[in-house]
């Protein structure tokens, strides 16, 4: 019988699998044109967010939303050990350092295939969107497996 601890590495485990699962059959379908999943994903995410987190955003700093959707990623879910967020006239930059989901990016690079569903960036997409009334485009997704950290942006038009 697994321990507690067991059951939820396993619980994460079977979480990755279904990201990569996902991703990889989306990106099968899609190719590059899978990217434009990301914006009804994030919208998803958000909604859940604001129900299990009450994370507002309406009426909010959109420095202070993106600041606090990287505290609860760090904080509340410990899916990161560093989440720095900024936010300058059109560009939403990130710095995530040691997210849980990097071996599911790992394995996608070694697939071919250019990750894409990102619970950071995704989420706080779609909050701006929602928050400013603004378009976003995904500008940068950079991985480095070896260190740990991924580097990426969103453009607001």
């Amino acid at each position: 019988m697994a321990t507690e601890e067991e059951k939820k590495k396993n619980l994460a485990r079977i979480n990755a699998m279904i990201i990569y699962g996902l991703e990889k059959g989306l990106w099968d379908l899609f190719g590059e044109s899978a990217l434009a999943t990301t914006n009804t994903v994030g919208e998803g995410m958000l909604t859940i967010l604001e129900k299990t987190m009450g994370l507002e955003i309406s009426g909010e700093d959109p420095q202070d939303i993106l600041t606090e959707i990287g505290r609860i990623f760090v904080d509340e879910y410990g899916i990161a050990t560093d989440f720095d967020i900024t936010k300058d006239e059109n560009n939403v930059d990130f710095d995530v350092q040691n997210c849980v989901l990097m071996h599911v990016e790992k394995d996608l690079i070694a697939a071919g295939i250019k990750p894409f569903v990102c619970p950071y960036l995704n989420i706080a997409a779609a909050a701006m969107r929602q928050r400013m009334n603004m378009k976003t485009r995904i500008s940068q997704f950079d991985v480095d497996t070896e260190a740990h950290r991924c580097k990426l942006q969103f453009q607001m038009q």
